[in-house]
């Protein structure tokens, strides 16, 4: 029986979907013009971190469904974004809810790296937030680790100023969220009344069941400026 990483159905899926991965070790990566407007409304992650790769994600949001989006994400070993260790180039499409998740390889242990995702769009070049991320270290390195845990994050119950502090601190090397990382319920739920108070109530307003509702609630999460601090 064959042994199926997470890296490895990474790989599969997109291959199968179409994706149209690319990428190069350094250098600058091009990619088609996307004939439409889009953002980046849901920030930027990164995780699952080995010795030499780390997982990154995003999400673009075109104004409208006129076709695939080709992304380009580029990995700099320093934070002013000058010297570029890993890129490539993805297509992405409806098909994945315009999500981008890449499995940035050749890096070195125990190293800080930042990242950013681009879109050359009709208007111009469109930039996601920055991030910043880390790799493991080799076996047997002892050098202590520090984390932030966190948990139980229901948006409609109060805001996510936690997060926004452990944005501002450079000291750490990961964020481990314990769950939850979004609540299921509906506006009748826990914490609506909470929600009808400060304006922060849950979408879709029913209890999320579908995969169209779950995405739509994750990406409501997501546009919090707090969580994309953290992340």
């Amino acid at each position: 029986m064959t042994r199926l990483t997470r890296r490895g159905f990474l790989t599969t899926t997109a291959g199968a979907a179409g994706a149209g991965l690319t990428a190069c070790a350094t250098g600058t990566v091009t990619a088609p013009v996307y004939q439409g407007e889009v953002t980046f409304r849901h920030g930027v992650a990164s995780g699952d971190p080995l010795t030499d790769r780390v997982i990154l994600w995003t999400r673009v949001s075109p104004a409208r469904d006129i076709g695939p989006v080709p992304v380009i994400w580029t990995v700099y070993s320093d934070a002013r974004m000058r010297n570029v260790v890993a890129s490539g180039s993805v297509m992405t499409s409806v098909d994945r809810d315009y999500t981008v998740k890449i499995d940035a390889a050749g890096l070195t242990p125990a190293t800080e790296y930042f990242y950013q995702f681009t879109v050359q769009s009709s208007s111009g070049l469109i930039t996601s937030l920055p991030g910043r991320t880390r790799t493991l270290a080799d076996s047997g390195d002892e050098t202590p680790v520090k984390f932030a845990v966190v948990s139980c994050s229901n948006y409609p119950f109060g805001y996510f100023n936690v997060y926004r502090e452990i944005g501002k601190r450079n000291d750490l090397d990961a964020v481990i969220h314990l769950g939850d990382y979004i609540y299921e319920y509906g506006r009748d739920g826990y914490g609506g009344d909470v929600g009808e108070q400060l304006g922060r109530n849950h979408n879709p307003s029913t209890e999320t069941i579908s995969l169209k509702e779950y995405r739509e609630r994750h990406a409501q999460y997501k546009s919090d400026e707090d969580l994309q601090a953290a992340h």
